[in-house]
């Protein structure tokens, strides 16, 4: 294959980055990207072996917003990777021309842009690649601003996975030698020491959405616990326009943020859950949709950037390149792997946040599922909506859920979803369809959720009140055998016969917890509040409850 390179791009510490153009023995010509490890690092084998394992791993990450690679070649007696050209600018790039222009990103670009950045993630870490039984559970550990690039049609890449970790077969270097990635988007634990775990990636990715928002950089953040997350409270606090339709959901983003910065790996949600969570929220903002402000706005940057004259060493040579020779990788390349053991959550997770205003937007998720597949999509149906109880309210379930693939209302994802809930099963989604419902109908100054949402099977009995704050409920069920005995959104409100029951109750965006309680003749009133580790604690009667999965 004959390779022209043209001029040079970028170059970074490790690597230079040239645009070229590869002209196939069949006449095919295309325009890619060539990044070339720099010549002084040719003699350090792990360094080598790195830009190998990047182009080992792209290959398996076939993904739209993970950028592609094409070939592992030598050029110049270097290590390079043939990869996907991108025409447009890496978000360093765009934040910095819209700051001389005086502009701002708007809101909903911010969001969409953090939102395919997230999918590429959740790719890395949570999917099969094809031909492999296992997810690679990549992490990326140097995202930052000058890693994610914009097309000028709109389209988001994540690049440079140089600095990956990951759990596959195909690795060559060894981990430990240098610590990678950039200080600034480390998340604190990396900055102690820690290796990066894919908490760490959710934690950068919060810093870019950040300062997109508020269109500039900020300084390098504090380390120590308390005053790093008094400083990322105030960061999110100055953000003055978020988009969104009303208070309760630019309260939730504000919370969203917070949480993927927050100094305890534990309280971030992953990036499945990101994904989930952002999409609402772009479909909720106001603004440009993505590729008129690529038309628009990327488009005359990127042109105003894009180097002029065929700068670099390298530029005008014409090549002819080969498929780079493999390495060899010992007797066992297990060794080489260094497994990454998916994360899992600490006993001990978020503290209990405060009530919100009701009704909430979408919350995002402390705890992180072991495994995740695609995020859903929206279709399209129609609202079907009917009052009472028993069937009635599952024909309500419905018709919600219908109203949500429809369109016609949008995800609301509040909550922490615990680590054993699937992502393929339909159940989840219906759920959060019936929160979305009622938020879009309420607005913002909507019923208050549980205010005449109980609908119980006996018109008579002692009264029992169940209410949820530190995370919304979605639904509140008091359960006798197989049989709903009361139901509420929000909260429950209702008149039963005394005796036991089983509680349950659905925090929107995870799974149902329950526990066994009895109900006296005095009636029984509950304030549940989520504990430590993520259950509800109820209190009221004779003695505590715990709610869990």
């Amino acid at each position: 294959m004959e390779l022209v390179l043209l001029h040079e791009i970028n170059a970074g510490t490790f690597a230079r980055l040239y645009l070229a153009e590869t002209r196939g023995s069949g006449g095919l010509d295309r325009i890619v990207a060539v990044k070339i490890l720099r010549e002084q690092w040719g003699e350090q084998q792990d360094i080598v072996n790195r830009t190998r394992d990047e182009a080992r791993l792209l290959a398996r990450l076939r993904h739209k917003n993970i950028l592609r690679v094409e070939d592992l070649v030598e050029v110049d007696s270097q290590t390079a990777i043939i990869m996907e050209y991108v025409d447009g600018l890496d978000l360093k790039q765009l934040v910095d021309g819209m700051r001389e222009n005086g502009q701002r990103v708007p809101a909903k670009v911010a969001l969409h842009m953090a939102v395919q950045a997230a999918s590429a993630l959740e790719a890395a870490y949570f999917r099969v690649p094809t031909g492999l039984e296992q997810p690679l559970r990549v992490i990326h550990r140097d995202l930052k601003p000058s890693n994610i690039m914009i097309s000028t049609e709109g389209e988001v890449r994540v690049l440079d996975f140089g600095t990956a970790r990951s759990s596959h077969i195909f690795r060559s270097a060894q981990t430990g030698a240098m610590r990678f990635g950039s200080l600034k988007y480390m998340s604190p634990e990396r900055r102690e020491g820690d290796r990066g775990e894919h908490a760490g990636d959710i934690y950068a990715l919060g810093l870019v959405l950040l300062e997109l928002l508020r269109t500039e950089w900020l300084p390098l953040l504090p380390l120590d616990t308390d005053e790093h997350d008094a400083a990322i409270a105030q960061a999110v606090a100055r953000v003055d326009n978020l988009g969104m339709p009303n208070p309760e959901w630019d309260a939730a983003l504000r919370r969203v943020l917070t949480q993927m910065l927050a100094s305890d790996p534990a309280v971030r949600p992953s990036a499945d859950q990101v994904v989930k969570l952002l999409h609402a929220f772009v479909e909720q903002s106001s603004g440009p949709v993505l590729d008129r402000f690529a038309a628009e706005t990327v488009q005359p940057l990127a042109d105003r950037l894009r180097p002029q004259n065929g700068g670099g060493a390298l530029a005008g040579r014409h090549l002819m390149v080969n498929p780079l020779p493999d390495l060899p990788r010992g007797s066992d390349p297990r060794q080489a792997a260094q497994p990454v053991v998916a994360p899992s959550r600490p006993a001990a997770a978020a503290a209990p946040r405060p009530a919100p205003a009701r009704p909430a937007p979408p919350r995002a998720a402390p705890q992180r599922p072991a495994t995740a597949e695609q995020s859903a999509e929206a279709g399209s149906g129609r609202t079907m909506m009917a009052v009472g109880a028993g069937a009635v309210v599952v024909l309500l379930l419905a018709g919600v859920a219908l109203a949500v693939i429809g369109g016609a209302v949008l995800w609301n994802y509040r909550g922490s979803p615990p680590a054993e809930v699937a992502k393929t099963t339909a159940a989840p989604l219906l759920a959060d369809a019936e929160a979305a419902a009622t938020l879009a109908a309420g607005g913002a100054g909507g019923a208050e959720p549980g205010a005449g949402g109980a609908t119980p099977a006996a018109a008579s009995g002692v009264a029992v009140s169940v209410e949820v704050s530190g995370e919304p409920a979605q639904w509140v069920h008091l359960e006798r055998g197989d049989a709903s005995a009361a139901e509420g959104r929000g909260s429950l409100r209702a008149e039963v016969p005394e005796g036991d029951y089983d509680l349950a109750i659905k925090i929107v965006g995870r799974g149902v917890v329950r526990a066994a309680i009895s109900v006296p003749a005095a009636g029984l009133t509950l304030q549940c509040d989520p504990d430590a580790r993520s259950n509800l604690r109820c209190t009221g009667g004779k003695r505590a409850i715990i709610l869990k999965p």
